[in-house]
């Protein structure tokens, strides 16, 4: 049986002024509405209007959506107003609005949401470069017809580098596949599709292994340029990239290096270190590299997931539980 559907709130208790910082609030909106049809929400969606809004709402909590023009440093404006007590990021990544230092915030994001969603796109990824669909591509434009062989994924070896949700999903994928698939992570505690867990410091020692990467941590000092041109020098030639992380994990001109000399066989990259990609960039022309624009996890409808989850954490909230995702700056 299905779980049964949310029910409105309840008006016993006092519900909190909640700020909602969105381009396109009918996205959101129906799904706050639902369940909390008395709530006190401000829907911003004009950048222009952020301070006015914050002076005039006050909001004791927000819940904001990073897009292009609604940039990190907005969100972090709002995280700093005073009034604000819980800040929920529509997304994993929070590295917009670090650090913060301010005494009894709580701030959570919906890392896992759209895990299985971003794992699956990775997969497609793995799929097209080791079947060398892109050369197909090439050739079809060409009006060619010419077969390369291809490897079985099930005799390669995948690396997945950062094993939180979405990095455990694709070992799931790749194990289902027959790979052999090694993982770091900081935690020990064993993952079912993983054969060989390590420190993440033990990257150095894996990448000769490694039939192809896959990158899925947070971007930090520790991870900038992680796989940079000494890394990419460890990877065995022929091997394969995917980053559908944070674009400054991967020393772009170095891949480019390493894709032009063929020693790496083919990469696929959805972010980037400038999005959206500079139109001058020398990534557009690289052979054997897949783009996509920061899309790997952009299934229809998923603001409303995010909310959802906010939603969820609001309920807790209301009932002074310990709220889903918190994290730390």
């Amino acid at each position: 049986m299905s779980a049964p559907a949310p029910q409105p709130h309840s008006k016993s208790r006092i519900l909190p002024r909640i700020l909602v910082a969105h381009l396109e609030p009918d996205e959101v909106r129906p799904f706050i509405e639902r369940r909390f049809p008395d709530a006190p929400v401000c829907y911003l969606n004009d950048p222009d209007r952020l301070e006015t809004t914050l002076a005039e709402h006050d909001p004791q909590v927000a819940f904001t959506i990073k897009q292009e023009i609604f940039a990190g440093d907005l969100h972090k404006t709002v995280l700093n107003h005073p009034s604000v007590q819980w800040f929920h990021v529509g997304g994993s990544g929070y590295e917009h609005i670090q650090p913060w230092d301010r005494p009894g915030l709580v701030v959570t994001n919906s890392a896992g949401v759209l895990a299985s969603y971003l794992a699956e796109t990775v997969l497609g990824g793995m799929l097209a470069l080791n079947g060398h669909f892109l050369t197909y591509l090439q050739q079809q434009r060409a009006h060619e017809w010419r077969s390369t062989p291809f490897r079985p994924l099930s005799e390669q070896t995948l690396l997945v580098v950062g094993l939180g949700q979405i990095g455990g999903i694709v070992a799931d994928h790749a194990k289902q596949l027959g790979m052999h698939v090694i993982a770091t992570r900081r935690s020990d505690r064993p993952h079912p599709s993983v054969h060989e867990l390590y420190p993440p410091e033990a990257l150095p020692e894996l990448l000769p292994r490694a039939d192809f990467v896959t990158l899925h941590v947070r971007l930090n000092p520790e991870t900038h340029h992680l796989i940079n041109a000494q890394a990419l020098a460890l990877m065995p030639r022929g091997s394969r990239l995917i980053n559908t992380s944070r674009g400054p994990v991967v020393e772009e001109s170095a891949l480019a290096v390493a894709l032009e000399s063929g020693h790496i066989a083919g990469a696929y990259l959805d972010v980037f270190a400038t999005e959206p990609l500079p139109p001058e960039s020398r990534l557009w022309s690289t052979p054997n590299l897949l783009i996509t624009p920061h899309t790997a996890d952009n299934i229809a409808g998923w603001p409303g997931k995010f909310t959802e989850l906010f939603l969820d954490n609001l309920e807790r909230w209301l009932e002074d539980r310990p709220l889903i995702n918190v994290v730390s700056a």
